[in-house]
């Protein structure tokens, strides 16, 4: 799996940095001196984009599908609807958390990245941190258990982002349209109607002479059935076909539950 240029623009090794920095300035306050200067926060996941719906047009224009209803009893044209796009209300951009699978990717990928260049200094590794050499020899067991809680342990959850995908919706921040009846935004409702037809029958019967007996002349009445077909705009999604999450309002993720958004034990 690719890993978009989107997420690709943000980076947690300043986080792991950050991190290292200040588990180091417990036993050596020297050392943050020695390091770039970073804040061991989380970069910012939540962010403004398109709306994946009307693409940053705030409109969508809805034309009619022929579902049947055009085969045989209608004699107007399709409808075509312009409205203001339901899924942003018209604001052409939504917030929305980057996607949560390729964020977990994006982080395993900068952890094994931090890991080897403090591996390639020398560094031992001391729970998810890493401490030089000449510290780590002074270190007795309990400067080494506050370094391990200090820096803590992924969330096994989330791992590191504090963010997990919507279940509801599988991470996409939309559902499918629940009303039955719908079909592509539009409400595609069937019902049946009997209706009597006449024809004429005036051919008689013959008599002896080859003549017609117009007297036994009349008509025959046949009755069918016919399927009417009914299109309108869907009352639930408003034409989309899609309607926002209700659980995570159109931003794909939630706050992991287990570390409470922390990101860590």
């Amino acid at each position: 799996m690719t890993i978009s240029s989107l997420i690709l623009a943000i980076s947690f090794l300043p986080f792991f940095e950050a991190k290292n920095t200040a588990v180091n300035n417990i036993i050596d306050p020297s050392y943050a001196s020695s390091s770039k200067g970073a804040t061991a926060e989380k970069p910012e996941l939540l962010h403004r984009e398109k709306c994946p719906l009307c693409k940053a047009t705030g409109i969508i224009v809805l034309e009619e599908k022929n579902f049947g209803q055009f085969n045989e009893y209608r004699l107007d044209s399709p409808k075509v609807i312009k409205q203001k796009c339901p899924f942003c209300f018209g604001y052409k951009f939504i917030e929305a958390f980057y996607n949560p699978t390729e964020l977990k990717l994006l982080v395993a990928r900068e952890r094994l990245k931090f890991e080897s260049e403090h591996q390639a200094k020398g560094e031992i590794p001391v729970g998810k941190a890493f401490i030089p050499k000449e510290s780590y020899d002074k270190m007795d067991r309990k400067a080494t258990k506050l370094i391990k809680e200090a820096y803590g342990e992924p969330c096994k959850s989330c791992h590191w982002l504090g963010i997990t995908a919507c279940k509801e919706c599988d991470g996409n921040g939309f559902i499918e349209c629940k009303n039955k009846d719908c079909k592509d935004g539009w409400s595609v409702t069937k019902t049946q109607s009997t209706y009597t037809k006449t024809t004429s029958n005036n051919r008689g019967s013959r008599n002896s002479g080859c003549c017609r007996n117009l007297s036994n002349s009349g008509s025959r009445k046949t009755t069918r059935t016919r399927t009417n077909i009914n299109v309108q705009q869907c009352t639930e999604c408003l034409g989309a076909g899609i309607k926002r999450c209700p659980d995570c309002h159109g931003r794909r993720a939630l706050p992991c539950k287990k570390c409470n958004g922390i990101g860590t034990k």
